[in-house]
């Protein structure tokens, strides 16, 4: 995985790997940062275990396999289906040892941050179960899906970071539709669609990346005539994709922007249901109550900024993805950052 360039950008970012929004920043607590950062590296190993590079269905599946021993309690706790799927579909061979022993460690590493903080892992197995659907990549077939994998691959993120401050939560309690409104609940529901507005927002900026690999990030209800996915062979999961999309270079700069426009939009409309996070969170979380809601406040920043630059040129998505360079960093740290800090002291009397 490639560094980032040190200066302001890696030491507000905290992670290794480049990223569009603040990673275990300065504005988080000193002692929270590890526990962020092994969960982190969690995410983005598996991430780009789940769709990164030539490996093959079955090696997908055996690296995350790997990681999520590393991140259960004992063994008999990470079997799944997607588990003996990857065991039986190919020899463990197929990874070296110690290509193996790393994944396990930095998922035993996220396991016992998390553990250190009192929190379980049953958000990172969320996100482990959406990686396993990006290692077997088949299209969403409508809206609904696609939300519902955001579900499994973004809000856990806020979740867990909610968790570190106190804000305890499950995901069998988040399918549970418990209709009361608390204030809890209200925090939670912000969470979750700010991560799934970041979600559809990069899922906008990478449909260069994504089409290009033949993962269609946007349902068959958007799929413009001469589109079409044609399957692998049934269940060759030594195959490097399930299926194959077919007429993706035909579509017309027209069609393109309509795809944009249609993620972006709904990842923007996702954003402004939980811009209240911040506030909630200067009210409600103590002791560093304001350093989480400043963290939020830049993170739906970088989020809105992103989203704009697609929606004033969204052909641009089909050609490379938009990256907030260290100025866009630096201008908003001395521009925006205090008017934030501004709001949310002026927002309410503690």
């Amino acid at each position: 995985m490639s560094q980032l360039d040190p200066g302001l950008a890696r030491a507000f970012h905290g992670g290794g790997h480049y990223e569009n929004f603040p990673v275990a920043s300065w504005l988080l607590p000193k002692n929270l940062r590890p526990a962020v950062l092994a969960f982190y590296r969690l995410a983005r190993t598996g991430d780009d275990l789940a769709d990164e590079g030539e490996l093959t269905v079955t090696q997908r599946l055996q690296g995350l396999d790997a990681l999520r021993r590393g991140l259960m309690e004992s063994p008999s706790q990470a079997s799944s289906s997607h588990d003996q799927e990857a065991n039986t579909a190919g020899s463990p061979s197929d990874w070296p040892k110690e290509d193996v022993k790393a994944l396990e460690a930095i998922g035993r590493q996220a396991r016992d941050q998390l553990k250190a903080h009192g929190l379980t892992n049953d958000w990172a197995l969320q996100l482990l179960k959406a990686f396993e659907y990006d290692a077997q990549f088949e299209p969403f077939a409508t809206w609904p899906d696609v939300m519902n994998y955001c579900q499994f691959s973004a809000a856990p993120v806020g979740r867990i970071l909610l968790g570190l401050f106190g804000l305890r939560s499950s995901p069998k309690e988040a399918s549970q539709r418990h209709g009361s409104g608390s204030a809890l609940e209200q925090i939670f529901f912000a969470s979750d669609s700010i991560c799934t507005g970041l979600q559809l927002i990069n899922f906008g900026q990478d449909l260069h990346q994504d089409v290009g690999r033949h993962r269609p990030t946007f349902p068959r209800t958007e799929w413009p005539e001469g589109l079409s996915w044609q399957p692998d062979t049934p269940g060759n999961t030594h195959a490097l994709r399930k299926g194959v999309l077919a007429g993706a270079s035909t579509l017309s700069p027209d069609e393109q922007i309509t795809i944009t426009r249609s993620l972006v939009i709904r990842g923007s409309n996702q954003l402004a249901r939980g811009e209240d996070l911040p506030k909630r969170l200067y009210e409600s979380v103590e002791p560093h109550g304001l350093r989480l809601a400043l963290e939020i406040s830049m993170i739906l920043e970088g989020g809105q900024s992103i989203a704009q630059r697609l929606l004033q040129d969204p052909s641009v998505a089909w050609r490379r993805s938009i990256r907030l360079s260290r100025s866009w960093l630096l201008l908003s740290l001395i521009n925006r950052l205090p008017v934030h800090l501004w709001r949310l002291t002026q927002s309410t009397a503690r």
